[in-house]
């Protein structure tokens, strides 16, 4: 951890590697990535498959895209080949004595996948988690919250080990209920917070109502014995879902909380759980995992590569550049980014920076028109603000639907403000931004603040009718 000399005075995780020439990366990354998948296919089952007859002589990254993407089908197929030797399936890479963690994916778009690491891989991973937390300003000083409550998934254990590598004061408050989370913030005086985007939205709506005098829940009096403390609350991270792409979520949190620290970090657990964080310039998330993982831009629809430039939009693609328990090559995220920036950052990181705006694997088609659910969302919330709440639901009529001939049916939020009896005129005035804006026909469906569900983890934006 080293500072910039001149007038920023900007802290770095990994200086030497944040501030090189980006084409100086590249040129790393591939003589690591090199010896690496020589040695895959005696190492892999499942990649002895999908490498075979390929060349796996890299001379530069632009020779990965030679080489088969990796899919998640391709993982759900290595599982179902698993057995006693070989607990992970195909793709396990690593004797089942050299394995100390498995990691879950959330299952938010389809069944559990599972993910094997070495205390190797958890080094790798935690210096990838780390450098991404320090980009988006924890510190050594900091008492963090960590509200995620799931330790398998890859919000859970690897953040906890990610902040602790930075030096800060892990209070691991995932799981409990909401009044007790906001109480023992307020208790242990944290000054950091992490949690998903949905989770920050909602926090933030319950912050103010508690103060310094509340009383726990029935049973729990005398557990409060005494007013408690100030807020000390300065720094949140939020992430895990899109979201913060949008200036009227930011604003609400950011309000909600009392904080003007408000950073996005992002990653992928079936690589590293966090390989994207905003500097102090908040203009996008810079990569943080270069040491670790290479990456790609693709055309989600052809697969071709596309070139990093401000305001290209595409699908991320990931490659490890060592993995021992379950590798991954040229792993398709299905996370849609748009680039913000490639040039060298006020904060003098070299790295892209992106913002993810959605998955590609959610586009829906209206009558052969595609969109994003996300797309639907944001411009409602942005178009919106002060009318409706920044809480949007999609309903799907039967699972994995994508294709409609009827228009979609979406639920929003009214604002405290707003009367019930214009309700109607609101629907409207929605039906006919997403019409005009999107040339998609929505149903919108207008409900009374607070109705739609709180998650303490990532809340559905496509739901399916039961």
């Amino acid at each position: 951890m080293k500072a910039l000399q001149g007038a920023t005075q900007e802290v770095y995780w990994n200086e030497p590697l944040e501030t090189m020439p980006w084409a100086d990366v590249l040129a790393w990354q591939s003589r690591q990535v090199g010896p690496f998948l020589a040695a895959l296919p005696a190492r892999s089952a499942m990649y002895s498959r999908l490498l075979a007859g390929t060349d796996l002589r890299i001379r530069s990254l632009e020779d990965l895209q030679a080489l088969p993407f990796t899919l998640k089908d391709d993982i759900r197929a290595a599982h179902d080949q698993a057995d006693a030797a070989c607990p992970l399936g195909s793709n396990q890479a690593a004797p089942t004595t050299d394995i100390v963690q498995v990691l879950s994916s959330s299952g938010t778009t389809g069944a559990p996948l599972y993910y094997a690491l070495t205390a190797a891989d958890v080094e790798r991973a935690t210096d990838a988690i780390a450098h991404t937390f320090f980009t988006a300003g924890i510190r050594a000083g900091d008492v963090v919250a960590h509200l995620v409550g799931l330790p398998m998934v890859a919000g859970g254990l690897p953040y906890a080990d990610g902040f602790r590598k930075i030096g800060a004061m892990l209070c691991w408050l995932g799981g409990f209920p909401t009044d007790r989370i906001l109480r023992e913030m307020r208790r242990l005086r944290v000054s950091a917070m992490l949690a998903t985007t949905s989770f920050g939205l909602y926090l933030g709506e319950q912050w103010a109502q508690e103060n310094a005098g509340s009383r726990g829940s029935a049973g729990e009096d005398r557990y409060v014995a005494a007013a408690l403390p100030a807020s000390a609350l300065r720094k949140v991270l939020c992430g895990g879902e899109p979201g913060l792409n949008q200036p009227e979520v930011r604003r609400r949190i950011m309000a909600g909380l009392g904080i003007d620290h408000l950073r996005e970090t992002m990653g992928l657990g079936d690589v590293i759980p966090a390989m994207w964080g905003e500097c102090a310039r908040s203009d996008g998330m810079h990569f943080n995992a270069q040491k670790h993982v290479a990456v790609e831009l693709i055309d989600p629809a052809t697969g071709d590569t596309l070139k990093w430039r401000e305001g290209a939009i595409g699908e991320l693609v990931y490659t490890a550049l060592a993995r021992d328990a379950t590798p991954l090559v040229r792993y398709r995220s299905r996370d849609h980014a748009l680039v913000t920036g490639v040039d060298h950052c006020a904060c003098g990181r070299t790295s892209p920076r992106m913002r993810c705006i959605g998955r590609t694997d959610d586009m829906l088609i209206y009558r052969g028109m595609n969109v994003f659910p996300t797309a639907i969302r944001d411009l409602v919330v942005q178009g919106f603000a002060g009318r409706c709440e920044p809480a949007v639901r999609l309903w799907r009529e039967v699972p994995g639907q994508v294709r409609f001939d009827e228009p979609i049916v979406i639920d929003l939020e009214a604002a405290p403000s707003v009367d019930p009896v214009s309700y109607g005129a609101l629907a409207a005035d929605v039906e006919t931004l997403v019409r005009s804006q999107l040339q998609v026909r929505v149903t919108a469906n207008i409900l009374a603040p607070g109705t739609l569900p709180r998650s303490v983890y990532k809340n559905p934006l496509l739901v399916v009718r039961q």
